[in-house]
């Protein structure tokens, strides 16, 4: 993609996409233009002949003609041209191609999900993404310690974070700035072990993370802090070889131990830990309660430079496929014709975009709500705060039960880790219909924010939710004693978009039924931001033959693309959390 010259690309196909669509939206008729340049390099003649547009060689793609075989002809006796036995042969079969672009579109305009996820479009089947990241580094997690003095210098990492083998972080537990033990299970705590300053948990996903300050000698991070290892607290506080501890385990590791994240969770203390070089490091949180001075510039010119790293990773993406075909005899094709003047092909063409427009509809969509309940359940389990919302007045915590929804893994999200049900407005506080959908517009708020703080990428900037939902924001969206900004419509029947809130556009999942009271907040970034990213291989080819037993026509759709979660944390892009509206109508 880098290699194309985009500006030439969009400048020569634009022109001819909002002439042929009326499309002006300039994200859309990006893409495109991409995706047309591409199919232009190696498509037929006659799938862009409608469309009167040049081929990648700059050369105008004039219609095939059928030559009935004549001499000359190339298979199928398609030529480029249209001087009859001249030019140059088309090697192709008789099957007919017609123009990807129409049905591409048609594909494009049936959903929500292409108005909430970039499209980048592909120029072959399969792709490669890579992603850069930067992480506190100073050795490798299979870097082996040889240092035995009381100035820990190993070939280990400065920091590390370990997978906790619980649903929710042992807050209260660990204390910032103590030190730690994490051994071999089955070992003692005076060999194959790790001494660690706890420094904080992880702001995404509440994983201990520790300052290595000690090694047993022979010993690598990789060795030590595997699947089950311990934790203790140790004996000594002091920063030195002594693997003493007391009290029971803490803990239980549950994966080994991974590099920590620069951007994800910044530590205070990395760069310079006070104005001696001595304050303990900590963790991405702030609370108040400490200070963050820079070294002195005495102790600065006798104190080295700490390192980060730079990681390199690459994800495989393979196009998947929907695809779906139909038939139609001779006789339902003069039929309908003739008698009612029916032009049957279309609409079974019609018919099959829209089937195809519907599974990958429901596909993106269906992504972006798991990535979101994901992102909702780390923030539940790191912070301790439940999105969902409860707007039946009066209405106890266990008055509803919050389904077991599935998350980015494909599994269900349950257990500790699954936020559930919150309690509702009390009876008795003056709260009427118009105050309690404020209280929805208000959550959506906070969901918003939550998006922007965790995925540090910018607002959000969609929503996708039910009708009933829906029709509670329309509802509200002119309620003037406490007045927001808005642009929902309260026209009746408007579908998706109904409109804006807090400069987040509202959509209308279809599909969606009027019981299904989940909202999806989320952030279409830029292409190069984490999240999903649809990238379209074949958007939407047409292909028609004719049966050579009943000379019927069928006629196929297949539709190639991969729908890419991409990034370290895509999840951070979407929150998803559950409404108890009681009643069908409670909040309507």
């Amino acid at each position: 993609m880098q290699l194309l010259n985009q500006n030439e690309i969009y400048e020569t196909w634009s022109p001819i996409i909002e002439s042929k669509t009326g499309m002006t939206d300039r994200s859309k008729v990006e893409w495109l233009s991409k995706y047309c340049h591409f199919h232009s390099l190696n498509e037929s003649a006659g799938a862009y002949n409608s469309l009167s547009v040049l081929n990648g060689m700059g050369n105008i793609l004039p219609p095939g003609n059928y030559q009935g075989g004549a001499a000359g002809a190339g298979p199928g006796g398609f030529y480029y041209n249209n001087t009859y036995n001249a030019g140059t042969p088309y090697v192709g079969s008789g099957d007919k191609f017609p123009s990807l672009l129409p049905l591409a579109i048609q594909v494009a305009a049936k959903t929500v999900g292409f108005d909430i996820v970039p499209v980048i479009p592909m120029s072959g089947p399969t792709g490669v993404l890579s992603y850069l990241d930067y992480v506190y580094a100073g050795g490798t997690l299979s870097g082996t310690s040889t240092d035995t003095t009381t100035n820990f210098t190993a070939n280990t990492p400065d920091m590390i974070k370990i997978p906790i083998a619980v649903a929710s972080p042992v807050f209260g537990t660990l204390t910032v700035g103590s030190y730690y033990i994490i051994y071999v299970t089955g070992a003692t705590p005076s060999s194959d072990s790790a001494k660690g300053q706890f420094v904080g948990y992880s702001r995404i996903d509440g994983f201990p993370i520790f300052r290595i300050t000690a090694m047993t000698s022979g010993n690598s991070i990789a060795d030590v802090i595997t699947a089950n290892s311990e934790i203790l607290l140790a004996s000594s506080q002091a920063n030195d070889q002594t693997m003493t501890t007391t009290g029971s385990v803490l803990a239980f590791a549950g994966g080994p131990a991974v590099l920590v994240k620069t951007l994800e969770d910044h530590i205070q203390g990395f760069s310079g830990a006070g104005p001696t070089n001595a304050n303990n490091w900590q963790g991405p949180y702030v609370d108040g309660t400490q200070n963050y001075d820079p070294m002195l510039r005495g102790t600065a010119e006798s104190t080295y430079y700490k390192s980060l790293g730079l990681s390199t990773f690459t994800k495989f993406v393979e196009a998947g496929t929907f695809q779906v075909a139909a038939s139609v005899t001779t006789e339902q094709i003069q039929d309908l014709n003739k008698q009612f003047g029916i032009d049957v092909v279309s609409m079974i063409e019609n018919a099959l975009v829209n089937e195809v427009s519907q599974a990958i509809n429901k596909h993106i969509l269906s992504r972006g709500f798991a990535l979101g309940w994901s992102n909702h359940s780390q923030f539940f389990v790191t912070e301790g705060t439940n999105l969902n919302l409860n707007l039946v007045i009066a209405g106890a915590a266990s008055g509803y039960s919050v389904p077991n929804y599935v998350g980015k893994t494909g599994q269900a999200i349950t257990g500790s880790a699954k936020p559930g049900s919150v309690a509702g407005p009390a009876s008795g506080t003056f709260e009427n219909l118009s105050t309690v959908q404020r209280r929805l517009y208000s959550r959506i708020l906070a969901a918003a924010n939550v998006v922007a703080n965790r995925g540090r990428r910018g607002p959000a900037n969609f929503i996708v939710t039910n009708s009933q939902i829906a029709s509670a924001l329309q509802d509200i969206s002119q309620f003037t004693f406490a007045p927001f900004t808005n642009t929902l419509t309260q026209n009746n029947g408007t579908l998706y978009p109904v409109g804006s809130l807090a400069g987040m556009t509202v959509y209308v999942d279809q599909n969606m039924s009027f019981n299904d009271t989940r909202v999806l907040v989320g952030r279409k970034g830029a292409d190069d931001e984490p999240g999903m990213k649809f990238m379209p291989y074949m958007m939407a080819e047409s292909i028609q033959t004719i049966s050579e037993g009943t000379m019927s026509p069928k006629i196929a759709v297949k539709s190639r693309y991969a729908l890419v979660e991409a990034g370290h944390l895509p999840e951070t892009m979407y929150i998803c959390f559950h409404v108890n509206a009681g009643s069908a109508t409670s909040i309507i």
